[in-house]
């Protein structure tokens, strides 16, 4: 995770200013109250720059039938990035960005709005924010509540999510509620803005 006092340090060719992965694939975590997805991808090319600058037409969220409910996004990235795939376990974010991001309180702009950064080792090549239905949002806020409701481990999870992974992702992306991508309004922008700059 990133401290806010770090957002005026994040420039695109330059090293990211907060915890990367370790190896190559997709993390979503929780911000404070914005859901964030880190793209590790060691050596990547200036095709996927182009896959992840054109974006996608359309994105998935599942939340597993099993006995601990997974909660899974699936992006449609085209071409040499493809569908990318990324889970959320309730139990290893902060409770106090996860009640942030729950609070109905809140302005429901922050929370539609998903960061991605793109990144090469720790060096950030792309980022860009997409605006999420407010349905799969509704979606995602109540596996999260049920996540928080249960008493379950990380193996626990780990378990069922390996579980997840006997199917492709394009058969997760069928089962899940399939959404058309928004991009992100001159006022959703705006307001992200002017959110940030109450924290730095």
């Amino acid at each position: 995770m990133i401290a806010m006092d770090d957002f005026t340090k994040i420039e695109v060719d330059k090293i990211f200013p907060g915890p990367v992965p370790d190896q190559a694939g997709v993390q979503i975590e929780l911000w404070h109250d914005k859901l964030t997805v880190l793209i590790q991808m060691p050596g990547l090319n200036r095709d996927h720059l182009r896959a992840f600058d054109k974006g996608f037409e359309q994105y998935s969220y599942l939340e597993s039938d099993t006995l601990i409910p997974v909660a899974l996004w699936i992006f449609d990235f085209p071409d040499s990035l493809s569908s990318i795939e990324a889970s959320f376990n309730a139990k290893r974010a902060r409770r106090k960005w996860l009640d942030l991001y729950l609070d109905a309180g809140n302005d429901d702009t922050i929370k539609k709005v998903i960061q991605f950064f793109l990144l090469d080792g720790q060096i950030l090549r792309a980022m860009k924010l997409i605006e999420l239905d407010p349905e799969a949002v509704e979606l995602f806020h109540g596996t999260i509540r049920k996540q928080l409701d249960m008493d379950y481990n990380r193996i626990d999870f780990d378990k069922y999510l390996a579980g997840l992974h006997n199917y492709d992702t394009r058969d997760l992306f069928r089962m899940g509620k399939v959404f058309k991508q928004t991009l992100c309004s001159n006022s959703s922008t705006r307001k992200l803005f002017l959110f940030l700059r109450r924290w730095l």
